[in-house]
Parts: structure tokens; sequence; C-alpha cells
């Protein structure tokens, strides 16, 4: 009978490494959800006849594929794909994910690994959606005994469910001019608190910014962050979902990816959405497949093909620090078709 296996989480960026996968195929990773609903992922059934996926594989060239993320191996083929005309990729990505991204590639940033936030960090702001889109984070960091705002041994932990463009202008204002602030208010707190640091970490997560202003907030955060540089070390974190695919296109084409285009820039071209990691079920759009993950229906996907999240490949954890092994766990006594297989089943259809 077979032992459990112990393998790195292929489901979130942040890619945990003591993930453990039981004989029957049930996943412990501290009470992480996420895994922990991996399971029922193995059981899904497909919703889609012969005659849907030769209509899609038939359609307009070249067909959409929008992802959060991929492994390596899905990654370069995705990208030899879209070299050869059959697909165009896209990254279906939280806009304050990709705001920050953005910033970052146009004006530069400070950032740093999530080793190095642990080891140094007297500061840890939190914005954003931290705990939902990657639950073990805080645990990784150290800052899972710390409330809303507290402190955990000498760091000082702040977090926010998101700033808006003035917030974020007035908080920038009251630590570059602390005799401005008002006595006792958040922002004069705050302000001390950071510049009383010697090494701040902010981290941003999906849904930290307002959507309208996701770009001017994020760059407002960047120039916080380069500024205190000029005195102590501040960084900002955040974990891409699409670090390695991002990589391997970058690497095989010196561009960058798009990001998914809106309603409005639709045509006809049929659409396929392949779940990887950080996928979020939230807000999704109507695709004509959708291959893995859990299926969301008739309303939102016209035809669904399960697949298995276990693969054999690597990814990039989403802050870019290191590459991880990925394994289909010894305990799975089934293997079941990945994403990538999957797709491939129906663009040589």
């Amino acid at each position: 009978m077979s032992e459990p296996s112990r393998v790195v989480c292929p489901l979130c960026p942040l890619h945990c490494d003591d993930v453990v996968v039981n004989m029957d195929g049930s996943v412990q990773a501290n009470g992480c959800e996420i895994v922990e609903s991996t399971g029922s992922l193995m059981n899904r059934v497909a919703r889609a006849d012969k005659a849907t996926l030769a209509q899609i594989a038939a359609g307009e060239q070249p067909i959409r594929v929008i992802t959060s993320g991929v492994d390596l191996v899905a990654a370069r083929q995705l990208v030899q794909w879209q070299s050869d005309g059959a697909i165009e990729v896209e990254i279906e990505t939280d806009p304050s994910v990709q705001a920050i991204g953005t910033v970052t590639r146009r004006d530069g940033i400070v950032a740093a690994t999530l080793s190095e936030v642990v080891t140094h960090a007297d500061l840890v702001w939190l914005i954003g959606e931290v705990d939902p889109a990657w639950p073990r984070l805080e645990e990784k960091l150290r800052l899972e005994s710390a409330g809303s705002s507290a402190s955990v041994g000498k760091r000082q932990v702040k977090r926010w469910e998101r700033w808006t463009a003035d917030f974020a202008g007035r908080m920038h204002h009251a630590i570059e001019h602390p005799e401005a602030n008002e006595e006792g208010s958040e922002f004069q707190t705050r302000a001390n608190h950071f510049r009383d640091s010697q090494y701040a970490a902010i981290v941003i997560g999906p849904g930290a910014f307002d959507t309208d202003e996701a770009e001017m907030t994020a760059a407002m955060v960047a120039r916080i962050t380069r500024r205190r540089n000029e005195s102590a070390r501040c960084v900002c974190v955040t974990l891409d979902p699409a670090a390695t695919l991002r990589s391997v296109h970058a690497w095989r084409t010196n561009e960058s990816l798009s990001p998914m285009m809106s309603d409005s820039e639709v045509d006809s071209t049929p659409v396929i959405r392949l779940v990887g990691i950080g996928h979020r079920t939230s807000g999704d759009r109507s695709v004509d497949l959708q291959i893995g993950g859990h299926d969301p229906g008739v309303e939102l996907v016209k035809a669904f093909l399960p697949a298995s999240p276990w693969t054999n490949s690597m990814v990039i954890r989403g802050d870019g620090s290191v590459t991880l092994p990925l394994h289909v766990p010894d305990a799975l006594p089934v293997e079941s078709p990945t994403a990538i297989e999957q797709l491939k089943m129906v663009l040589t259809e």
C-alpha cells in the first residue's frame, strides 16, 4: 500500500513544499483551504461532447487561451503553440497584482524574497486579500499570531483591506511631512511606525487597490518604497501566479505577455480558460471551454473538461526567487490528464 507523499503545491504562487498527499487522495497543508479542496478536482465530470470540442478547434484562429499561470512544461508548450500561430496566450490576473507589475517594469522598485522579509523586516504592511489568495503566506512570514494591527516579537504588522489612490497619497504625505500630521490620526501613527523601522515590507495582495485607479495607487506605493530607501530599507513584495509563464515567454520571444482583454475587445474568436496556478473563481468571465478547476456551470462555461492539478514539472515561486520541482504524488493510484494534455487533445481534434 502506498505511503503518503510530500510534494510542492501546484495551486497557488506560494508553492509550499510541505504538502502531504495521503493514499486516499486527500491533501493536508496545515489547514490551507485551497490545497484541501484539491481531492475533489480529481473526480470532476466532463461536460463537453466531441462536436462542441471540434467546433472550438475549428473556430477562428488563433484561439485565445487565458490562464492565471501554469508550470514550466505547460508554459513551454503554450509559448510554442503561440509561436506557431495556433493560439494567443493572455494572462488572467488580478488588477492590483497586474498594476504593481506594470509599475515595476516601467519605473523599477525595490523588491525582496519571502525569506529576506522573514529574516530582516521589523515592519510589515499587508494590503489586499492576502489570506484568501495565499492562505499560508502569513504563516511563512511568521505573522499568523498577530491581529489586524499588532506586534510579533519586535515586528510591527498592519493589515488593510484596500488602499485608494487618495489614501496612498495621504500616507505618502504623512511619511514625508510628519509636522503636518493631525495629532493621533491613523496617518500619523502609521507614518511614525514606518519612519522608525529599519526594514519595512509592503505586501501587495489581490484586491489591494481599487480597479479603476490600481496603477495610480501602485505608482504611489512604489514611490513610498523608493523614497524610504534613501535612508533605510523598504521593499515591496507580491506573488505573481504567472511568474513561470512570463519568464518562459520572455526567454523565448523577448516580449511581455499581454493581460486578458476586456469584454468590449473580444470578437468571435473561441476562448479557452486553462485553470492553473492562483486561479480565482470570483468574477469569472464567460468562455467557450474551461479546462481544469471546478466547473462553474453553463452560465459561464459552455463546455468543461476536468484536469489533474498534479504534474511532473517545475515552477518559479511567485516572488521570483526560487525554482521548485512539481511531482505527481506517489500516493495517487490513477494518472489523470493535466490541463495542458487536455488542451492538446482539443487543439488536435
